[in-house]
């Protein structure tokens, strides 16, 4: 008897593990002042962007219709997210809408097996970012990261009358787990500010740049404001560039020069952009 049990106990079949039913959310991008624009059910958004955010993807890909003046237009693009060990595809759908003002709006909605989950919204307007001066942000892309993580790029420019402009490049890396994509933190890859041009040859606009990076578990960052002129005929200047990895070495080389500031901050210690980050502390010269 003890020999047959043991035989039945050897043969019994291995239990496979509940299959997830429970749709991913997208979770902590109120950290970059996002706000949540809608879920499963309903999208707080203009009807162009309705129409480009739908319940359910696989259908025909609808352009959107402009608003009653003809003036609202929305573009959508999709990011397939790298998430193996997730049962089914996931992406990242993004609508930019370019309304006749200078600052655009974005929604970006999580899609688990072709069906909506989480939406956010974002408007660089001043009132809705504790009046600091943040730029337009569209998706750059989205990798796989270490330690299973995933690495959202965040690409972002605004540009003001008198040639004054500014443009960013954020890494917010998303942690997997508990049925979520959620922020662990952002890293402020590269930042450039153009002055404004005050038509005064003996005072042209000025450009400032940062760079940061990772180093032993903290972000480093490296601000050189203004960038003089010998360094950006060394360097190059931003003028036409528009790549991610172009921008980012064009802030490295420049802010390697003599006379840039350093500081540093823990990943969990929100940065200028992030909500509750303050300007950072007096930086040391090298």
């Amino acid at each position: 008897m003890p020999c047959l049990l043991a035989l039945v106990l050897v043969a019994a079949p291995v239990a496979s593990p509940p299959a997830r039913t429970t749709p991913l959310r997208l979770m902590g991008l109120d950290r970059l002042y996002f706000t949540a624009g809608g879920g499963a059910e309903t999208v707080d958004a203009p009807p162009p962007v309705m129409e480009l955010l739908p319940r359910s993807l696989g259908g025909p890909r609808v352009a959107p219709s402009p608003d009653e003046t003809g003036a609202f237009q929305a573009a959508a693009t999709d990011f397939r997210v790298p998430l193996p060990s997730w049962p089914r595809p996931v992406l990242l759908r993004q609508v930019v809408a370019f309304p006749e003002a200078r600052i655009n709006e974005l929604w970006i909605a999580l899609y688990d097996g072709g069906r909506r989950s989480d939406v956010w919204h974002f408007t660089a307007l001043p009132s809705e970012t504790d009046n600091k001066l943040l730029p337009n942000y569209w998706i750059e892309d989205v990798e796989a990261g270490p330690a299973g993580t995933l690495a959202l790029r965040l690409h972002g420019r605004m540009a003001r009358p008198q040639g004054a402009w500014w443009a960013a490049g954020r890494v917010v890396t998303l942690r997997a787990g508990d049925g979520a994509l959620t922020v662990a933190h952002v890293r402020n890859a590269f930042g450039f500010i153009q002055g404004y041009d005050l038509g005064d040859d003996s005072r042209p606009p000025t450009l400032a740049a940062s760079a940061e990076r990772e180093v032993e578990g903290r972000f480093e960052r490296r601000d050189l404001d203004p960038v003089p002129a010998e360094v950006l005929e060394t360097c190059g200047t931003p003028e036409g560039l528009e790549g991610w990895d172009e921008m980012e070495r064009l802030a490295t080389c420049l802010t390697r020069a003599p006379g840039a500031k350093t500081s540093t901050r823990s990943p969990q210690e929100p940065s200028f952009a992030e909500r509750g980050g303050k300007p950072p502390e007096p930086p040391k010269d090298d």
